[in-house]
């Protein structure tokens, strides 16, 4: 994967000031006050319902928050305009393709709906920085699990969003192709964009990142840099926190 270009525009800083969401009676974020600086790497761990999946779609202006407030730079996530969403590139658990039409074919149809000048050659230039070039006139249903995420991830990174938003990217990747997303991802932070993905695996998905937050049941169980050893800090927290919940 080659390095992604640079941009002189820093991403917005992002603000979250006690929100919370509610689906139904389940509290899924819990009065979350955070700050992400512009061109952070963060990664958000935590198990299954943790609310990382909740906290990455709110961030990508895909949910509403229930109470609380969101700000991208100093302007209320409810009062951006529709265009705002243009700096955004966001991969979540749905791979969001279409299955009847190719590789090559998906990246042209969301290069028209970005608005992208000459989509032809930049699906083609995604498609090979994504190791898919030799598989552009595959249809997407032909596709296994883990091309499948890389056209994900080509599609998100089609329009050169200023902020990444990535839920579990390496779902269904080789380790080879596992190596070098984190290679891609870290080069994507070094070019001044903000990287934010979530990830169960607490090991492997340290390695790339600036920032861990740790989620449990919708609040904060840590927040910090990156740091040697802190896998093992992190899985007593989260050890800790399961008896406290069992009580």
């Amino acid at each position: 994967m080659p390095a992604p270009d640079n941009r002189a525009a820093p991403s917005p800083r992002i603000t979250l000031h006690s929100l919370s969401k509610f689906f139904g009676r389940f509290i899924a974020l819990d009065r979350l006050s955070l700050v992400f600086e512009p061109g952070e790497f963060v990664v958000v761990l935590g198990r299954n319902g943790a609310g990382k999946t909740t906290l990455l779609r709110t961030l990508a202006l895909l949910l509403l928050p229930s109470e609380g407030e969101l700000k991208f730079d100093s302007h209320p996530a409810s009062r951006l305009p529709h265009s705002f969403k243009q700096r955004l590139g966001f991969v979540g658990h749905e791979i969001a393709l279409y299955d009847d039409l190719t590789a090559e074919e998906n990246l042209r149809f969301f290069a028209r709906l970005y608005g992208i000048a000459d989509g032809p050659r930049r699906a083609a230039e995604v498609l090979a920085e994504m190791d898919l070039a030799q598989r552009a006139q595959s249809r997407v249903r032909n596709l296994s699990r883990g091309l499948k995420q890389r056209l994900a991830l080509a599609r998100a990174w089609l329009h050169q969003p200023d902020i990444l938003l990535l839920d579990e990217p390496a779902t269904g990747l080789d380790a080879p192709t596992r190596e070098r997303l984190h290679e891609w991802l870290a080069r994507c932070h070094q070019s001044g964009r903000t990287v934010i993905a979530s990830s169960h695996d607490l090991a492997e998905s340290l390695r790339p990142a600036t920032r861990v937050l740790l989620l449990e049941s919708g609040r904060v169980l840590f927040d910090g840099p990156n740091a040697p050893n802190l896998a093992e800090e992190l899985r007593a927290k989260l050890v800790t926190a399961a008896r406290e919940g069992a009580r």
